[in-house]
């Protein structure tokens, strides 16, 4: 895991930016810190190192093919280089033992098609001399980020986070209709947009190439999910839980690869059970780690049987123990993010630190693909994915307020496109799954856990979202992924090769802190101060009065949905970290 910092300049030294600005990204990568400047001092890649394969100084970046014609800085892990690297033996003299020249050789020998052969997560710039052409690429889920913005000088830059882009643009300002659309629907990251005016997400499964002599930049998609689901219509139930078994294990194993300590981020659920069953046949002494909340919000019970013999480390956490962190998971996240249960991961984070574990997996992943949520029993809904959109969030998981929105707002920003991902899908619960999975849940999810890990100097893996078996997942025909009211029924099946029928058929628990009674208690004083602030109002994103009164009914009525409360502390906390 790294830091990543690209920086062109058409007329003038990019050296001098990318030099101030790449310690910044230090927390990435703690262990090395490199700088390349081209010779006409136009282009500088910079990276931080996160030492996770290949521990010598021989594998730090930037990373020079032996012919001088390619440079690259990389993020992620190729969880199966080493299978590629024997393929390529007779082709590349290899250097190091990483996963990164193995990147560097493939894409070098076949282009942009050799990312269909790795397994794993990624993003990477890459720069031809040859052919004066930059590279950006990310991942088939957007597991690893990247960003991207034009510079008013005609230049580009990207990095692995915000923070370093906006020192380079003229002025901060939010993007009105990111903002507008988040608290009319809920949604955190819609494609390339993000909430700063101007910088850009790289998008999931995109490529980009920056001619460095005009200029131009293109961007395509490399890997669409639909084009590559595959075709299980014909199969047996038995087969599906035979093949089902060994492409989650065949997953789990080949996202231990590592040469420093490994362990688990885990919950209560079946998930996180398999996770243990299968990292636990590799791993003998393993540590893993849950965030514990007091009862009835308490998973310790089923945590302890989920970590079964393994060594648990589990953080009871309460309010206090979250609003210590809390401005500074505003400043890691750098855009909004889901909830207070985001903020207890610093705390994980750091027993793994204790513990001298520095890769965690985690389970993310299975309700997506293997239909998870109660709400796919109930996808007939007339927008065809899976929830009345009225009140609610786009993922129909939590309340909204738009009819908080202040007026400027809704007058002057536009809501933003409602993403289009679940088309390629023509049954209506599989594109519901789909628009979880490439744009609402997932990405969101993947972004929160992202900085928080890397804020630590940690990397986190989720090897549920191995495309193999995403691709497999998305391909089971739906009556054997919900059977009556159970979900994700398929995946029950095979985790009985590992666990216990009871764990196995445990009922999802989604609702893991108090944040709703925080909000109305312990920290009432403090949401209170921040809507009658005076820049919450000088803001004209909500309308003062109207958030006043539904949080003084909130409070006096017992809401039992906290989100458009959160919504409104979260959007004027990341402002005041980011814009005043």
């Amino acid at each position: 895991m790294c830091g990543l910092l690209s920086i062109f300049r058409p007329g003038s030294d990019a050296h001098e930016d990318a030099d101030r600005l790449l310690g910044m990204l230090g927390h990435r990568g703690p262990e090395a810190r490199g700088l390349w400047c081209s010779d006409d001092g136009r282009l500088a890649l910079g990276h931080t190192r996160l030492k996770i394969i290949d521990l010598s100084d021989t594998a730090n970046q930037p990373m020079h093919s032996a012919d001088g014609r390619w440079v690259l800085i990389f993020n992620g892990e190729i969880v199966n280089y080493r299978a590629i690297r024997a393929a390529h033996k007779g082709d590349w003299r290899f250097q190091t033992n990483g996963d990164s020249e193995v990147l560097l050789a493939t894409f070098a020998a076949r282009g942009p098609q050799a990312m269909h052969d790795w397994v794993g997560m990624f993003a990477f710039v890459l720069y031809d001399r040859r052919e004066n052409r930059l590279y950006f690429a990310r991942d088939r889920f957007g597991i690893k980020p990247l960003y991207w913005t034009r510079l008013p000088d005609g230049g580009i830059a990207a990095a692995s986070e915000i923070p370093p882009l906006l020192r380079l643009l003229p002025s901060v300002r939010a993007d009105r209709a990111t903002v507008r659309t988040y608290l009319e629907t809920g949604l955190y990251d819609t494609g390339e947009r993000t909430f700063f005016e101007g910088v850009h997400s790289l998008r999931p499964g995109a490529i980009a190439e920056l001619d460095l002599s005009t200029g131009v930049w293109r961007e395509r998609s490399w890997y669409r999910l639909a084009e590559h689901v595959e075709d299980l219509s014909g199969a047996d139930e038995a087969d599906l839980v035979v093949r089902g078994s060994e492409l989650v294990q065949t997953a789990i194993r080949d996202h231990l690869v590592s040469d420093v300590p490994v362990g688990l981020n885990v919950s209560g659920g079946v998930d996180s059970s398999v996770l243990v069953a299968v990292a636990g046949e590799s791993i003998e002494n393993l540590h893993v780690f849950s965030q514990d909340y007091a009862p009835p919000y308490s998973e310790a019970a089923w945590v302890k049987k989920v970590a079964g013999g393994a060594n648990l480390h589990l953080c009871k956490l309460d309010s206090g123990d979250i609003e210590q962190v809390l401005d500074r998971t505003v400043r890691l996240q750098a855009e909004p993010f889901g909830g207070l249960f985001v903020a207890g991961y610093e705390y994980i984070y750091r027993e793994a630190d204790r513990e001298g574990v520095t890769v965690l997996l985690d389970g993310n992943g299975v309700d997506e693909v293997f239909l998870g949520y109660t709400k796919f029993n109930r996808s007939n809904g007339s927008n065809g994915n899976g929830f009345d959109p009225r009140g609610h969030s786009i993922d129909g998981t939590s309340s909204v307020r738009p009819d908080a929105i202040a007026t400027p707002l809704r007058r002057d920003a536009d809501i933003l496109p409602f993403p289009d991902t679940g088309r390629d899908f023509p049954d209506p619960v599989k594109a519901a799954a789909a628009l979880d999975m490439l744009a609402t849940k997932i990405p969101r999810s993947l972004r929160f856990n992202d900085r928080t890990s890397m804020g630590q100097s940690k990397e986190l893996r989720v090897p549920f979202l191995d495309h193999r078996l995403v691709e497999f997942g998305f391909g089971v025909p739906r009556q054997y992924l919900l059977a009556g009211s159970t979900t994700k029924a398929l995946f029950r099946k095979i985790a009985r090769r590992w666990i216990s029928e009871e764990v196995a058929q445990a009922q999802k628990r989604s609702v893991q802190l108090p944040q709703r009674e925080w909000l109305a208690g312990p920290w009432r004083g403090f949401v209170s101060d921040i809507l009658a602030s005076r820049s919450f109002a000088e803001r004209e994103w909500v309308d003062p009065q109207a958030a006043r009164l539904a949080y003084e009914r909130y409070c006096t009525q017992n809401g039992d949905n906290s989100f458009f409360i959160w919504q409104w502390v979260n959007l004027e906390l990341w402002a005041r970290a980011y814009l005043d």
